[in-house]
Order: structure tokens, then sequence, then C-alpha cells
């Protein structure tokens, strides 16, 4: 086999990173994998692992889905850490399965698109505990969820914009 050979092909654990870093990024950008863009998205995906590219937030940096600004301002983002649903519903109390690892985490994407919330620092943060708490309390229902933590925003935003706070 030639070396380029090897440069094409894909072993199974790379492909399985390949599909978690694809729907990663469909997930914060609310796309489903029928469309255009999510086929445009692969494809660049695609390139960058072709061309050594292996790191999670360095493919999304190289294909333009990662936060540029910070990025060209020098910030790193150990500054300001993304928000991991999977490690703030990881408690001792209630063991959590997967799928409802995935609720979880589709409740917080949904609910940062919808509020221009960024995926790190202490308002996403406040939210995913918000979100896990309700959950660990018995409110198992996605839509309630989602509207609960709408309404955490909701009341969060107007008391940012009180003019007497």
């Amino acid at each position: 086999m030639s070396s380029t050979t090897r440069q094409m092909a894909l072993l199974p654990h790379e492909m399985n990173e390949i599909d978690q870093i694809f729907q990663d990024v469909l997930r914060e950008r609310g796309l489903s994998r029928d469309c255009e863009t999510a086929e445009a998205i692969a494809r660049r995906i695609l390139n960058c692992y072709q061309k050594g590219i292996r790191e999670s937030a360095a493919v999304k940096c190289e294909i333009g889905l990662e936060r540029r600004a910070q990025a060209n301002a020098g910030m790193v983002d150990q500054v300001n850490p993304e928000v991991s649903m999977q490690e703030i519903a990881a408690g001792p109390t209630v063991q959590i399965s997967p799928d409802e690892l995935d609720m979880l985490q589709r409740t917080f994407d949904r609910v940062c698109i919808w509020c221009s919330i960024p995926r790190y620092g202490k308002r996403a943060e406040r939210l995913a505990w918000h979100i896990t708490d309700q959950f660990r309390k018995g409110m198992t229902d996605e839509a309630a969820l989602f509207d609960s933590a709408m309404w955490l925003e909701r009341i969060s935003d107007s008391a940012r914009n009180r003019p007497d706070a």
C-alpha cells in the first residue's frame, strides 16, 4: 500500500470521533442531518481529519464553526471552558442514563440557541445546573424542562435589566 492510501483511509474509531464532532456541531447549530448545510459541514470535517487535524476544537476552528472572535483575540478555551451537561449531571445522588443525558443536553442546547447564550461562563453553568436540578426533582418531560429553563432565563433577564438592580 502506498502512503497516500493510508492518508485517505479512516479507521472505525476515527469515524466515531468524526461522527461525535459532527453531532456536536449539528446540535450547537440546531441542524438536522438531512440538510445541505449538514452535508457541507460533514465534508469539511472529513477534509480536516484527512489533513491530520484530529482535536474537536481544532477541527471546529479550522472549518470556521468555533468562536473565531475569541481565537482571534487570543482567548483560550481554558479561560472559559464550555459547560458540560455530562459533568454537571454526574452526581452521586441519582444516576442519569445516557438517553436522559442526551435529553438534558438537547434541552440545554435549545435554550442556549433560543436565548443566544454562549455555552461557557456563569450564565451557561447556571442554566445547566437548573435543568439538572429540575430533572432530579422529578421533571422528566423535555418540553417541561425547556419551559422551566426559558422561565429562568426570562426572570434572570428581567432582573439584569431592572433600573434599580
